[in-house]
This record gives structure tokens, C-alpha cells and sequence, in this order.
């Protein structure tokens, strides 16, 4: 049996000054006492990886440093690029996901025994936030009610004609789908019009309990098609932001966006938020019904401003009723910084300006992150 190898990460700042910016001068030790491995090809790399917390999981990882070399003594010594750790990497345990960074060596020993190999995570600091006492999902996904007669009239005419014929479009779809549901399932399987009798992998299946499966997925896309409709009696939207947005920085909420209505709003909210989101992927179903389903979860949600204006004339500008001042600090405090190892997978910025009516459906604007300098949420 071989002896076992090892990773060693330790600082090599140059010599009178101090370790700025973190990670510089990092670098690995990697230890390979056994004589054996003198000779073979092998491979050290840094990854970032976000595991999934699911029973069926789709993981990410993404390689930020890879080395190969052969192995010609019991030690090599590995200098990692400032660069390839600029953007401070961190560990991350979630509420779905979690993200580790750590360093791999893999040496390959296929002709004797399976590769031998070993890994160990980045030394990176602990980040101390502000605890979150505000229920995140409340927070970004607040519940939207409103009252459909009075928002249908508020809506432009050919608004109104869509938002009618989606209605009548989406019962009639659903009808027949019911229908033909309903006359599978007391059919012989060769007499069946759409929903068969059996799964993809031959197990019996009710095509009546397939037809509602797909009658709650049209209705879910016809409201989803509906509710656009609705928004469409105002304008809502945000002005051009120049430059960065960070803890010192102060804002004019009307410089934000911009807004008119075509009805007056009473009683109407204005709210900004903020929080990390959490991103990753998972399967489910089976044989021909397997599916990967995408995942963002907000958490950590902090509330930046919010305003509260008894009337709001018709075609006003909205943002008139809110001049006042705010800062974007609180969200430095509590977010932590973005680690995205893909598009798909990993913790995210997220910012919205919303505005709730409880006659109409709610406003949304989701806030671009590229005004946000990541190294602003590191600081305590």
C-alpha cells in the first residue's frame, strides 16, 4: 500500500510586506512519500464545487488552477497565481447548496492500483454577517393580491381582448384535455387518444391522472401569460445607473426608475430589497419522464427602503412621491459576496424595486449586479 500523500497550503508573502490583498503569496506543498510514485504523471488542481442537497442531485464544479508534473521527489512545491484567487474564494454552507474550494492531487497509478489521489480545502477566513431576522421568501415573493374586475378595467383595450381571450383559450384546452383524460382512462389501450395506460418503463399509469398533471401545467402558463397582461396598466421601469454602487455611496430612490399610470393608486407601496440566491439543479421523474429542474432559492433577504404613499394621481410620475434618500450598506452587511460557478450553479446577487397594490398585480424590477464591487461584501 502506498504511503499516504498530502496537501499543504501555507503563505509566502514578500519579505517586510503584509499578506494584501488575501491569497497572495499561497502556495501548495504537495507531499508524496511514497518511492513508488517517483515517476508517475500527475495533476494538481484548485476547484470550486457546488453540491447539491438533494436525494437526486446535479453538482457543479468549476477548475480554477491546474498543474501537471511528474513526480520526482517526496516534495513539490506548487506557487498559485494571484490571480487565479482574486475573487477571494470562500466556503458556503446554504439551505440547498453548498460550496467548497479546495485544492486536488491526483496521481496516476492505473497500471498498479486505481489512481491515487487526495484533496484539501483552501485556507479561507470565516465571513462574519449581520444574522437575518426577516422571512427572506415574505421578502422577495410577497403575496400578490389584488382584485381582477378592477385591474382588467384599468388595462388599455387591446390588453383587456388578451388577457379575455387567454381566459377562454386556456378553459377550452383544458376541457378537452380533461376529456380526453377522462375517455383514456376507460379505454382499452389500443382505443386511447393521447394518455397511454402505461409508463415509460412499462408500469401501469392512469392517463385521467396525467391529463390533470397537464391541465395544472397549462393553467400555470396561461395565469403566468394573464398576470403580464395585468401589469400593463403602468409604465415601470428602471433609469440608466452610472457607475458603482457600494457602502458609502447614497441614492435618490426617484433616480432609480421611473413610472406612470394610467389610474390613480391609492394606498400603493414602494419597497427595495435584496438577498443571495442560491442556484443548482436536481432530477426528477424517471424513464422517459426524467427531468433536470433548475432551483433559485432566495435567502438571507434584507429590506433596503420602503415607503408607503396614500395617492398616486394618474398619469404622474411615480417616482415624484419618492425623493427621499437610501443606502445600499445594509446589503453589504448581510448578502454574502457572489460565488457563481456556472450560470446555473452557485450563490448569487439579487435586487428587485417593487411595487404593491392590493387593487392591482404588483410591479417588479430586477436590479442589475454589475454596479455591485464584489470586494465591498467582504468588508466587516
Amino acid at each position: 500500500m502506498p504511503k499516504n500523500v498530502d496537501i499543504l497550503f501555507s503563505f509566502d508573502p514578500e519579505k517586510g510586506e503584509a499578506r494584501q490583498p488575501p491569497h497572495a503569496g499561497l502556495r501548495a506543498k504537495l507531499i508524496i512519500p511514497d518511492p513508488e510514485l517517483i515517476g508517475k504523471k500527475a495533476t494538481f488542481t484548485i476547484k470550486r464545487h457546488v453540491q447539491v442537497k438533494d436525494s437526486r442531485p446535479v453538482h457543479d464544479t468549476e477548475e480554477m488552477f491546474k498543474h501537471k508534473f511528474t513526480v520526482r521527489g517526496e516534495k513539490v512545491t506548487v506557487p498559485i497565481p494571484h490571480h487565479v484567487l482574486e475573487d477571494h474564494p470562500f466556503q458556503y454552507d446554504g439551505e440547498q447548496i453548498e460550496i467548497k474550494c479546495f485544492g486536488e492531487l491526483v496521481i496516476n497509478d492505473k497500471l498498479i492500483r486505481k489512481d491515487t489521489s487526495v484533496q484539501k480545502d483552501l485556507p479561507v477566513e470565516a465571513l462574519k454577517k449581520w444574522e437575518v431576522l426577516t422571512n427572506t421568501n415574505e421578502l422577495i415573493e410577497p403575496k400578490d393580491i389584488f382584485s381582477f374586475s378592477k385591474n382588467l378595467m384599468a388595462i388599455p383595450s387591446h390588453n383587456k381582448i388578451a388577457t379575455l381571450g387567454l381566459l377562454v383559450v386556456g378553459l377550452v384546452v383544458i376541457v378537452v384535455n380533461m376529456l380526453i383524460g377522462y375517455h383514456d382512462q376507460f379505454s382499452p389501450e389500443h382505443a386511447t387518444y393521447f394518455y397511454s395506460h402505461f409508463d415509460s418503463d412499462g408500469d401501469g399509469s392512469s392517463p385521467l391522472v396525467k391529463a390533470l398533471s397537464g391541465c395544472g401545467a397549462i393553467g400555470a402558463a396561461i395565469w403566468f401569460a394573464i398576470r403580464r397582461q395585468l401589469r400593463k396598466y403602468m409604465t415601470f421601469k428602471f433609469k440608466p445607473i452610472t457607475g458603482s454602487i457600494n457602502r458609502q455611496s447614497e441614492h435618490t430612490v426617484s433616480d432609480l426608475f421611473y413610472g406612470v399610470s394610467r389610474t390613480d393608486l391609492k394606498d400603493v407601496t414602494l419597497r427595495i430589497v435584496a438577498c443571495n440566491m442560491e442556484k443548482g439543479k436536481y432530477v426528477r421523474g424517471s424513464g422517459s419522464n426524467q427531468r433536470t429542474v433548475s432551483f433559485s432559492t432566495p435567502v438571507r433577504g434584507v429590506l433596503l427602503y420602503s415607503k408607503k404613499v396614500t395617492l398616486i394621481p394618474k398619469n404622474q410620475p411615480v417616482e415624484n412621491h419618492f425623493r427621499d434618500s437610501m443606502s445600499f450598506e445594509p446589503m453589504f452587511k448581510v448578502l454574502y459576496p457572489p460565488s457563481e460557478v456556472s450560470e446555473s450553479h452557485g450563490l448569487f446577487i439579487y435586487w428587485e424595486v417593487q411595487l404593491i397594490h392590493n387593487d392591482f398585480v404588483d410591479q417588479e424590477l430586477a436590479g442589475d449586479t454589475v454596479h455591485f464591487r464584489r470586494e465591498d461584501f467582504f468588508t466587516a
